[in-house]
């Protein structure tokens, strides 16, 4: 009924305004937010609290939690922060998922770094349907160069010893070295010789330029400047020019692979399965190269996987800007791959990207139980957390009441543990003027600045982690 709905929202509206005056001051440079309820149905983490005993116990294993999101969870801001303070209590066995972001010019972790001699293209789970394999990072990077070499190069706290390679075929097409020398980065723009001869193609119906591309082999880019197009709008029945093989130069990365270019690689003998390969060793591994293997019209890949020999947890980030849960619904490999990743606890982060569409709480709880469903049809043991949405606004400075709803539904289920992200930092009140969030929201009231993000990650960090602790309580007894 709508009449108790608003009387709901009315009380919660008038408790996040009031709440923080009440909280005594502790005098702590980050929020430590409100809210009595923690966790909704908090005993269904049991499952998960159990394997992280163990863990403790026989310093044996892994635990794989995998975190699923929107550009919350891209910026790695959030995540690295429970990552880093689960990790200082289980152990850490690794950075685990990692995706080539900075390869296609958006942000992504730092811990993680990539650097290659080619151009790399790419299609996202927001975009149209695509016939490309957009698989578990929700992009898929994909690269026509036949000689490209792609490095992968992590921090010193991050070594590793085992690597996974995932792509959208059931067939390796690859190589992997372990002892090239780093790509030499130089300042200017170095050329590179790519197609400039043309053919034809006449548009049909349900094409797009990036179907057309990969067809032929060429870049969207390449294709738009054969044309002199200055969008992807085409039309059936259009001819387009597609560049075909020739001698002209353009622009690439300034990154030449010269030094590393002749020398006589070292290949690893990868493990293939379907979807992916890996390879593991006993010493500590910070670079690895990929080079193609075999000729292919188009190079495609969903990510990496790192890890190492040590028991502890592993966290998986998978991040989208712009995302919802209906866009990683959209593609079948990314229920494909995730079993790669053998989740114990897969944790779901959406809901302000749905906001922004205006979708009703109902339309929400439907969406998220389809993905859940998913989920659960290729990973029947993992155990499913649900994190309600932050605070936001829309244009204007207008309240985002569409989170609160989001909030109200999620804590209502009785299937799924919810963390209410949205309550604990006090809801709308902790991004208004006064508010604990107030100077750690971005200018676009959306997004959080790292220190807001990292003040979110030790708020769940240290919730997960005391629930946990009540788990054992109770266990004794």
């Amino acid at each position: 009924m709508i009449f108790p709905k608003k009387i709901i929202l009315t009380f919660f509206s008038i408790l996040y305004i009031f709440l923080p005056f009440c909280l005594s001051a502790k005098g702590e440079q980050k929020p430590e937010g409100g809210g009595n309820r923690v966790f909704a149905n908090e005993e269904l983490l049991n499952p998960v609290f159990e394997k992280l005993y163990n863990l403790e116990m026989t310093k044996k294993g892994k635990i794989n939690i995998v975190h699923i999101g929107d550009s919350h969870i891209q910026a790695d801001f959030f995540t690295n922060t429970i990552r880093s303070e689960l990790q200082s209590v289980f152990g850490d066995g690794g950075y685990g998922f990692t995706f080539p972001y900075s390869l296609i010019r958006t942000n992504g972790t730092r811990a993680v770094r990539y650097s290659s001699n080619a151009v790399w293209q790419n299609i996202k789970n927001i975009s149209p349907i695509a016939d490309v394999g957009v698989g578990l990072s929700g992009i898929a990077l994909y690269t026509s160069a036949d000689n490209f070499i792609l490095q992968l190069y992590t921090e010193a706290d991050y070594e590793f010893n085992k690597v996974k390679i995932i792509y959208p075929e059931k067939d390796l097409h690859y190589k992997m070295s372990i002892t090239a020398d780093p790509l030499e980065v130089t300042g200017g723009s170095p050329s590179a010789t790519v197609s400039v001869g043309i053919k034809y193609h006449k548009v049909k119906s349900g094409e797009s330029l990036s179907t057309i591309g990969r067809k032929y082999g060429v870049t969207i880019t390449q294709i738009k400047k054969a044309n002199g197009m200055k969008s992807n709008t085409i039309r059936i029945g259009q001819s387009l020019k597609i560049p075909v093989k020739g001698t002209a130069k353009t622009t690439t990365p300034a990154i030449r692979a010269s030094n590393i270019e002749g020398k006589e690689l070292q290949y690893v003998n990868l493990v293939s399965k379907p979807y992916y390969a890996s390879y593991s060793c006993d010493s500590a591994i910070r670079r690895v190269t990929l080079i193609p293997d075999g000729q292919m019209a188009m190079y495609t890949l969903n990510g990496f996987v790192i890890e190492n020999d040590k028991p502890g947890v592993i966290y998986h980030t998978i991040g989208v800007n712009g995302a919802r849960m209906s866009d990683y619904n959209k593609y079948q490999l990314f229920f494909d791959q995730l079993p790669i990743l053998r989740p114990d606890l897969v944790i779901l982060s959406f809901g302000t990207n749905e906001s922004f569409g205006k979708m009703s709480d109902t339309e929400y709880i439907f969406q998220l139980n389809e993905f859940v469903s998913k989920i659960k049809k290729q990973n029947a043991k993992a155990t499913i957390l649900v994190m309600t949405p932050p605070p936001s606004m829309f244009r204007h400075r207008l309240p985002n009441t569409f989170i609160a709803d989001y909030s109200i539904a999620l804590m209502g289920i009785n299937y799924l543990p919810v963390w209410d992200l949205y309550s604990r930092m006090n809801g709308d009140s902790a991004i208004r003027p006064s508010g604990d969030y107030a100077s750690m929201i971005a200018q676009d009231k959306v997004h959080y600045t790292s220190g807001g993000y990292e003040a979110q990650g030790e708020l769940f960090a240290s919730d997960f982690i005391e629930a946990y602790n009540n788990y054992k309580k109770q266990r004794k007894h």
